[in-house]
């Protein structure tokens, strides 16, 4: 590990203290000067994470001409004894660091015999952090920024040319305009060292970071933004060589799902969004998904009666990766005349309202829902003409009531949730998964007239495009 790694990005100084003394910006009690002259020195130090408002536990401090390694406690103090009398120099060595791409370092300085140095090394703060990193970039949105680097799934080495994207939906409310969304862009490419810079971001946002280079393309990874009016967010993404139409690979995940309040947490549905691998969770809610291809990917779970969570997770065959879910109560509240409203937004965004016009299939909106008062997706799917709604070992099988539906004969109905095809394991299980009060909107198409988007190659079926609290959020 190199001292000056990085320095040339950015560099945080140390205050130093003369030998005896102390200089701190702590309430720290100051570090006493040994009593019984040995010829030896000492140097004690805290290390502030000043980005996030706290002491950095867990670093690992390096002293150049020191002989051992020392590491952070939980209020980010370190010391070493019996050192020689000589020059000197810090470094502090974090994740959290590694993430910003940053260096912390003291300048050399020298310690005498028989004597106490005290010093201080405190992460930036943010706007320090992004007015360094973002001087030459446009600030159109806001203050805030995220930036980190790309890197290679397998090699850990860095990707030049990739493409990084950050998107988010602007909400805009007045008396007259009403309320009012607009999807928002801003992206870069990565440098030789694998880093980007997305500057000018709003804050107070929810939004996905995606990176894309040739066939390859990342998740889109959902992020969050804070409320402070300058936040920073770092986050490195994973991207492999493969084409992104590789549904296979050398990956595993494994985990654990929790329900709140549930004594049991079997039978959780997990997949990996963009796959076509899904599995169920046993007894104590674990789950292992193998043969997975590689990159920042994210996890979606449900259970019937819970909401739907997404995970981020960044895959390589070079280790296994392990995640913990927890999926809180669903509970159906009442949509005040705002919510109401933005999700009318949501579904003109996403076409929804453009696809209801042209008449082609049959609508329902979040009112006729509302009325309905479903509990289960099928009291929803019931009331659409030409669906039948059937009883199995299995549960309750939606199917067409207007006979075969396909090339081959069969009677094939197909789903679509919030714009993914949903992975069946057995027939109607997505009953199992979806509760009905978390519907905001459906679309039923019979099978000559599904939309090209939604339209599975030469096999042609009746279509369910559903729409959840999960991806219409308020």
């Amino acid at each position: 590990m190199q001292l000056h790694r990085k320095l040339s990005r950015l560099a945080a100084l140390a205050l130093l203290a003369v030998p005896g003394t102390v200089v701190s910006q702590q309430k720290t009690p100051p570090a006493a000067a040994p009593t019984n002259p040995t010829g030896k020195a000492q140097i004690v130090g805290t290390v502030i994470d000043s980005l996030n408002g706290r002491y950095l536990s867990g670093a690992e401090v390096i002293i150049q001409g020191a002989k051992a390694s020392f590491v952070t406690d939980s209020m980010g103090r370190f010391k070493a004894d019996d050192l020689a009398p000589g020059d000197y120099q810090v470094g502090i060595f974090h994740p959290l660091l590694d993430t910003l791409g940053i260096s912390l370092a003291t300048r050399p300085f020298h310690v005498g015999s028989d004597s106490a140095t005290f010093i201080v090394l405190a992460v930036p703060p943010a706007t320090s952090i992004i007015r360094a990193t973002c001087k030459d970039r446009p600030r159109p949105q806001g203050t805030s920024a995220v930036f980190d680097e790309v890197i290679d799934t397998e090699t850990r080495q860095p990707v030049v040319g990739a493409e990084v994207s950050i998107a988010w939906t602007k909400i805009e409310a007045s008396r007259e305009i009403g309320v009012r969304k607009s999807p928002r862009l801003v992206r870069d490419s990565t440098g030789a060292n694998g880093a980007f810079r997305l500057c000018g971001l709003p804050n107070s946002i929810q939004a996905t970071l995606q990176a894309r280079r040739a066939g390859s393309v990342t998740a889109e990874i959902p992020i969050a933004i804070g409320d402070s009016e300058t936040e920073l967010f770092a986050r490195t993404l994973l991207l492999s060589k493969a084409d992104s139409g590789t549904k296979v690979g050398n990956a595993t995940v494994s985990g654990t799902v929790m329900l709140e309040g549930s004594p049991s947490n079997a039978g959780s549905r997990v997949e990996v969004v963009g796959t076509d691998v899904v599995v169920l969770t046993n007894e104590k809610g674990e789950f292992t998904i193998r043969n997975l291809p590689s990159g920042s990917q994210v996890l979606l779970a449900r259970h019937l009666g819970f909401g739907a969570e997404t995970v981020p997770v960044d895959l390589s065959a070079r280790e296994p990766k392990r995640v913990s879910i927890k999926l809180p109560k669903f509970v159906a509240i009442i949509d005040p005349v705002v919510v109401t409203a933005r999700r009318a937004n949501s579904l003109e965004k996403i076409g929804f309202t453009r696809r209801q016009k042209s008449g082609m299939g049959y609508f329902l909106d979040q009112d006729k829902i509302q009325q309905l008062r479903p509990s289960r997706l099928t009291d929803i799917l019931r009331t659409v003409p030409g669906l039948r709604v059937s009883y199995s070992n299995d549960g309750e099988v939606v199917s067409s009531s207007r006979g075969a539906s396909s090339f081959s004969g069969g009677d094939c109905v197909q789903y679509i949730l919030d714009d993914l095809p949903w992975q069946s394991t057995s027939p109607g299980d997505i009953n199992q998964f979806v509760n009905g009060s978390e519907v905001v909107a459906a679309e039923v198409y019979q099978p000559n007239n599904v939309p090209a988007q939604y339209s599975r190659g030469m096999q042609s079926c009746t279509t369910i495009v559903l729409w959840t609290k999960a991806r219409i959020r308020d």
